[in-house]
Parts: C-alpha cells; sequence; structure tokens
C-alpha cells in the first residue's frame, strides 16, 4: 500500500511539472497551445514512451539496454530494404524477428557469459549500429515506393493518430504484463533479489533475457513510426535515443536498482519529456541545447531514484 501511494504521488508530481511547463511555454508561444500542436506533442511521445516501456521491463529485472537506439537504426534499414522489394507485411515481420534475436543475443552476453548489462550492451550498440550502416550501404534507403507504411505515423482511426492507438494499445498490454501475470511478477522478484529468486525455483537467466527481448520488441514500433515518418531507412537515426528512453524510465520512478518499476510514471514522464522538447523547439531553442536540458533532466532523475533507493534500503534494515 506504500508502495502504491509513493508511485501515485510521484505521479501527481510529474503532472504537476508538465502542467507548469506548459502554461509556461504556453504564454512565451500561444502556438503552444493549439489542436494542432498538442496531437504532435502526443505522437512525439509515442516514440520514446513505447521503448521505455519494454526499458521499464529491463530496469526492474536489475538491467538496462544501452543499444536501444542502435536497434531503432537497424530496424529502421530492414524495414525498408524489405518493404521496396517484398512489401511492409514482410518487412514488419522480419523487424520483429531481428528485435527478439538481438533481444536474446543481449540477455545470453549478460547471463551467460557474466558481463556487466552496461558494458555488453555498449558492445552490441556499436556492432549493430555497424551492422546497419553496412546494410544502408552508407546512405539513406528511400520509401517513397511504398506509400502503405505512412499510415505508422500519419494515419488516424477515428480521427485519432496512429501512433497514440499504438501507444495504448502497448501500455495496455504492459499494465497487464507487469501487474496482473506471474512473468511480472518473476521479473519483479528478480531485479530484488536475483539469488533468492534463483533459489526459489526462478529461472533467472530466461527473465533477464525475456527484459531484453521485450526492449527489443518495443523499440520495433518505435522504430516504425520514425522511419515512417521520415520514408527513408536511416542507420544514422536513434543516436541519443538511449538516453531519452533511459531518463523518460528514471524520471518516471523505476527503481534503477532493480525489483520496484512504475509504468504509468513511464508514460507520464514521457509526456514530460516531449512537451519540454516541443516547448523548446517552438520557441526556436536550439537543439543543442535541448539534448543539455534532457541530461540536466537525468542528472537530477538518478539523485533523486538515488536518494530513493538509499530511503528503501534502510527501510528495509528497520523492517528486518
Amino acid at each position: 500500500m506504500k508502495q502504491k501511494l509513493s508511485r501515485q504521488s510521484e505521479n501527481i508530481s510529474l503532472v504537476a511539472v508538465i502542467v507548469v511547463l506548459f502554461i509556461i511555454f504556453t504564454i512565451l508561444q500561444p502556438n503552444m497551445m493549439t489542436l494542432f500542436n498538442i496531437k504532435n506533442i502526443l505522437v512525439q511521445v509515442s516514440l520514446t514512451a513505447i521503448a521505455a516501456a519494454g526499458m521499464t521491463f529491463a530496469y526492474t529485472a536489475g538491467v538496462f539496454d544501452m543499444s536501444v537506439g542502435s536497434i531503432l537504426a537497424l530496424i529502421s534499414v530492414v524495414v525498408a530494404k524489405v518493404a521496396t522489394t517484398a512489401g511492409v507485411v514482410p518487412a514488419i515481420g522480419a523487424a520483429f524477428l531481428i528485435a527478439v534475436v538481438v533481444g536474446i543475443l543481449n540477455g545470453l552476453i549478460v547471463t551467460k557469459l557474466g558481463i556487466q548489462a552496461f558494458a555488453a550492451t555498449l558492445v552490441t550498440m556499436i556492432l549493430i549500429r555497424g551492422i546497419a550502416v553496412l546494410m544502408a550501404d552508407g546512405a539513406d534507403v528511400p520509401l517513397y515506393s511504398v506509400n502503405a507504411i505512412k499510415f505508422i505515423s500519419s494515419g488516424t482511426i477515428l480521427g485519432i493518430p496512429f501512433p497514440i492507438i499504438l501507444t495504448v494499445l502497448v501500455y495496455a498490454a504492459s499494465y497487464f504484463l507487469y501487474y496482473k501475470t506471474e512473468f511480472g511478477m518473476k521479473i519483479r522478484s528478480v531485479g530484488s533479489n536475483g539469488d533468492a529468486s534463483r533459489i526459489s525455483g526462478i529461472r533467472t537467466d530466461r527473465m533477464i533475457t525475456a527484459a531484453f527481448v521485450l526492449t527489443a520488441v518495443t523499440a520495433v514500433f518505435s522504430s516504425l513510426i520514425k522511419t515512417a515518418q521520415v520514408m527513408f531507412g536511416k542507420a544514422t537515426i536513434g543516436e541519443d535515443f538511449a538516453l531519452d528512453v533511459m531518463t523518460t524510465v528514471i524520471l518516471g520512478g523505476t527503481v534503477i536498482t532493480g525489483g520496484k518499476g512504475n509504468l504509468t510514471g513511464t508514460l507520464i514522464a514521457s509526456v514530460l519529456i516531449a512537451v519540454i522538447k516541443n516547448g523548446l523547439n517552438i520557441n526556436n531553442v536550439n537543439s543543442y541545447y535541448q539534448q543539455l536540458a534532457i541530461g540536466i533532466i537525468l542528472i537530477f532523475a538518478l539523485v533523486f531514484n538515488g536518494m530513493k533507493s538509499m530511503k528503501n534500503a534502510r527501510q528495509i534494515r528497520r523492517e528486518g
């Protein structure tokens, strides 16, 4: 009950910050409040929010994935290559298959070779980006002949942009999986105490690998949206994506040491990041300053997360 109240308090605080920032940006630039711009913000939210849902599972399991931006790029190139020759459906199928393979690879490196997630996924980040560049021959792969793929980024259902619908569906599925299934319980258990989970019969290696697979699979959705927006397969996209995703998850209240996640907080934090970026964009602030702002937010989120972890540790010692 205390944990639930704590999560709710954090979520309310994030919503309050969003409201304050939105008001400030609207005062500076009234176009911030238009329906067109609000739709743009929500579509922008989908790019980070969907991948962040998967990353929430990874953080909860006690790991994280630095390669998520490179996965975005590889999927973009693969989709463009396959879609122009075989069609959109086979391209999407190939994208998810590759994501599963990459997720399993990351999981095996961490669990079987005993390499820390940071080092392991840093290596695969470089490797995957290199493969994407080689596949694209160092150039963008055009998608202008595949008009059907545009629906992923600009199509609507009952007037609602498809990326927003996709985000809602991903979070509904993630929420069910995280909070209502045995899988979610095991993921939280592994992140809280891997040794105890192993002794109790939980296949910790499988749970960690599954978390990496979920992160890679959700990155596919983000890549499809981004690729459909630019109508190119680009090996250069997603260079700062991992930073955005990790900032979102940490800012949303997921504990970086594992065991406790906050999917609702992740979604709200995605909106906060999108509002900041959109507000700075609409006020013509240089993109470099935008990354600086995200970096500062990450620092504050890490400090707050660290303080929360220490508080939880002290509480456990007192209760023990």
